[in-house]
């Protein structure tokens, strides 16, 4: 990210380290240290994304730093986090410069924190439903009604409270932020003691608070605007990601079987992912806007991932919790009881699913893509259209007889081929017209010796194939298929595409440079256009399909299946995306997370096209067949995390992974 985001790792890095603390689960919601609050505060560490003279007028992605760094060490941060997470950026971006000047200086400084009052007992997750109203008393307001689930209320010096101010319209219309003074007579606190026995819940009373004119936040009346443009600051951070980190940490300190590698290289796998989902909002956030679609993906995946991690922990290790336990134990027994609350607060997951479903990001489709996409879209022979255009060598330089371009240029017009479901082996040949051979394929077995190979591969599309090269993890061997030592035996994969199983057995061959993870990386890519495919199918067919007197979309059920193939693509083009560099690392993560995403997103699509989708009528079979293959192609899951596990075992390692960007990113 530059010399600026490292410099304020390292600051916080030795913040955390110089401090006496011990690491917590939840240290966000549940670790309240004032102290601790105000050093971060002495440091330029609170509200470092507000302007001068407010704050430190840096980056959203500089304060994802700070924080990822600060819930890596399970930090007890809660005193400050809501305050300096949304209630500053929302006064920032919505309140009166009398406002500001009265609530930021001191919210930076470590002495103004605040709780939150949205939820109520009676409204849920319906959050348009509040009841407490705020009522005209002069030049001022006069608030009744009460809160609930309120964090840290007991301690906080202001709340923020959404009351309804006209009840004459719609319940979205007629609410209003306010800014509400915890000490202010007719306000009473009521402890509430979570699964752990812990206090930082609380029921939050307000009887006839009065509340002064200057301090609404807006436009009286524009509050639900106002408030859910907040909530992308609020579900968009890695405190939706790493409230268990420590109990991950924890569990790389520790031995474990191949099982519990494959376990946790799966756990990294989506934590390298979800980071880089959440930098990608936090940029957005930059260009000022408010990602309320990402952001709810990003916590919606996250919350899942948090849920595997104890999961995970339990499995693995073999221990048992402990209440107000040392070590992992300790660690596991905070994290299972602060689990439940994960799929709750901050929107619970169906909740979330309903935004993904009406605001689910668009796939993110470059200048190669959309043309590819018009070319194939047209094309009545698209293999041989695609040769003829050159594709079959983007990405060797012109000067070599090639068609110029990079390789996420033809990783693109790969994506494209999936989006069209067309078993075209463009990967295949693109890389092995590269390597001066008809066509590639994958030897994950490869050993080469003087020249002489051993080897066993499957290979695309084999009536057209004379020379091969075969792509190992590290080098690369081209033979003739006609060589002595060479048996082949056709087949047909599960999408009906032709296979050749070709074994080579102390074959001569021309070693050369070359990785099998190219041909991974495109195969991602042409999976991932097929489930965008899949989506984009599955999509018009549910909002066409009028069952019950409507269309099926309109059916909660439908709408949460949908969005939960939606959040599914994201995962894959975020791990996709990310590959496009070649670090092993990443490589190995998107090799890990396509099985499960092909996996539900043709389980879902299937069940929402109902018996029409289970026959060659419909066009759905070809998505969901090529989808099976490409994974069946890309090799196990579980043979991909123990690869990434090896190569991120310790913590330091995973923690560099997760949190170094990919090249151009």
């Amino acid at each position: 990210m530059g010399d600026e985001t490292d410099e304020l790792r390292r600051e916080v890095r030795e913040l955390v380290t110089d401090r006496d603390f011990a690491p917590r689960c939840d240290g966000w919601m549940r670790g309240h240290d004032p102290g601790f609050t105000r050093e971060l505060a002495r440091r330029g560490l609170i509200g470092i994304t507000w302007p001068a003279p407010y704050g430190g007028g840096r980056s959203n992605l500089a304060r994802l730093v700070v924080t990822e760094e600060l819930l890596r060490a399970g930090a007890p941060v809660a005193a400050h986090w809501i305050a300096d997470r949304q209630i500053g950026p929302a006064i920032l971006r919505n309140g009166s410069e009398e406002l500001r000047a009265a609530i930021l200086p001191g919210i930076a400084g470590g002495e103004v924190t605040f709780c939150l009052g949205m939820s109520e007992t009676e409204s849920g997750s319906d959050l348009a439903s509040v009841r407490t109203k705020a009522v005209r008393d002069g030049a001022g307001w006069r608030i009744t009604g009460s809160k609930i689930w309120t964090t840290y209320a007991h301690r906080a010096t202001h709340a923020y409270v959404l009351a309804r101010t006209d009840d004459s319209g719609g319940k979205h219309d007629g609410l209003t932020e306010f800014v509400v003074d915890m000490a202010a007579q007719g306000v009473t606190v009521r402890p509430i003691l979570d699964l752990s026995g812990e206090h930082h819940f609380n029921e939050v009373v307000l009887d006839d608070v009065a509340v002064a004119a200057d301090r609404v936040i807006g436009e009286v009346g524009t509050g639900w605007r106002q408030v859910t443009e907040q909530l992308s600051f609020e579900r968009g951070g890695m405190e939706r990601v790493l409230s268990t980190y420590p109990l991950l940490a924890a569990l790389t300190r520790r031995p474990l079987d191949g099982s519990g590698h494959a376990a946790v290289g799966t756990l990294a796998a989506r934590l390298m992912v979800l980071r880089e989902l959440a930098c990608r909002v936090a940029e957005s956030m930059d260009a000022g806007r408010a990602p309320a679609g990402e952001a709810a993906v990003l916590k919606y995946l996250g919350t899942t991932f948090e849920r595997e991690v104890v999961d995970v922990v339990r499995a693995a290790s073999e221990v048992v919790p402990v209440l107000d336990g040392d070590g992992l134990a300790g660690l596991l027994a905070q994290a299972q009881l602060a689990a439940p609350g994960f799929s709750i607060r901050g929107g619970t997951d169906e909740m979330l699913l309903t935004i993904v479903s009406r605001q689910a990001p668009a796939p993110d489709v470059d200048d190669v893509g959309r043309m590819a996409d018009d070319v194939l879209a047209s094309a009545p022979d698209p293999w041989a259209t695609a040769v003829e255009l050159g594709w079959t060598t983007v990405g060797v330089d012109e000067e070599h007889g090639g068609s110029g371009g990079t390789f996420a240029d033809l990783a693109a017009l790969v994506r494209a081929t999936g989006r069209h479901a067309l078993p075209l082996p463009l990967a295949e040949v693109a890389l092995g017209q590269a390597g001066a051979a008809d066509i590639a394929a994958v030897a994950d077995d490869l050993v080469v010796e003087d020249g002489r190979i051993t080897a066993t591969a499957d290979v695309a599309w084999p009536e057209s194939s004379g020379s091969l090269l075969l792509l190992g993890h590290g080098t690369a061997a081209r033979v003739d298929l006609s060589a002595d030592g060479v048996t082949t035996r056709p087949w047909r994969d599960i999408a009906g595409r032709p296979r050749l199983r070709v074994e080579c057995a102390d074959v001569a061959a021309a070693v050369v440079p070359g990785s099998a993870d190219r041909l991974t990386v495109l195969l991602v890519h042409a999976a991932l256009g097929a489930v965008e495919g899949v989506c984009r199918l599955t999509r018009e067919y549910v909002t066409t399909r009028v069952q019950f007197d409507r269309p099926l979309v309109r059916m909660q059920a439908v709408a949460h299946r949908l969005a939960e193939m939606e959040c599914a693509r994201v995962l894959l083009e975020v791990a996709a995306s990310a590959a496009l560099g070649l670090e092993p690392a990443r490589v190995a993560a998107a090799a890990v997370l396509l099985d499960p995403v092909v996996t539900s997103v043709a389980r879902l699509a299937h069940q929402l096209h109902g018996a029409m989708g289970i026959t060659h009528e419909h066009s759905l079979h070809r998505y969901t067949t090529l989808l099976w293959a490409l994974r069946d192609e890309t090799g196990p899951a579980r043979t991909w995390a123990v690869r990434l596990y090896d190569l991120t075992s310790t913590e330091e390692a995973l923690w560099t992974a997760v949190t170094t960007r990919p090249d151009g990113m």
